[in-house]
């Protein structure tokens, strides 16, 4: 598949995303009740694979051609050789603390997703949802050559 049909992909995916946004808002960052949550600036946390078939439902593709998508275009975080967004996370909000399969997601993906389509007049704010700081040494390894999360994302 040639990069223009990834990145007519995308397009596809955040109309989608804006759309879906923009009639279930609580779809993202609402910790313990939506898909994604923004940690910080550059990231939202995905439950797996949770937001995957979501955006697959919402978008009319099948959840395999999402991941694809958004791997191949950089904003699924994977790391190489085997390109698994998946890891598993402790977080936590409002006190209670919880393991997640958890994915990065590029804040940008669905920020602009949420603006541009989703009638939202900013970008979303950064959500009560932090990781497990024991966690932050496996992901910090796993965004090896990349901005690993900030220490807001962290409780």
């Amino acid at each position: 598949m040639a990069l223009a049909d990834y990145t007519a992909g995308v397009d596809h995916l955040q109309k989608a995303l804006g759309r879906a946004f923009s009639s279930e808002p609580w779809l993202l960052n609402l910790p313990g009740r939506s898909v994604a949550c923004k940690i910080d600036q550059h990231y939202f946390l995905a439950v797996m694979p949770g937001f995957l078939d979501s955006l697959a439902r919402v978008g009319g593709m099948f959840p395999d051609q999402v991941r694809e998508t958004l791997v191949r275009t950089g904003n699924l975080i994977t790391k190489a050789p085997d390109r698994d967004p998946v890891l598993p996370l402790t977080v936590s909000w409002g006190g209670r603390a919880v393991t997640v399969s958890g994915a990065f997601v590029d804040a940008d993906f669905i920020d602009r997703a949420v603006k541009t389509y989703g009638g939202l007049g900013t970008i979303l704010n950064v959500s009560d949802l932090k990781i497990s700081s024991a966690d932050r040494p496996r992901i910090e390894a796993f965004f090896q050559d990349k901005t690993p999360p900030q220490g807001l994302a962290y409780y």
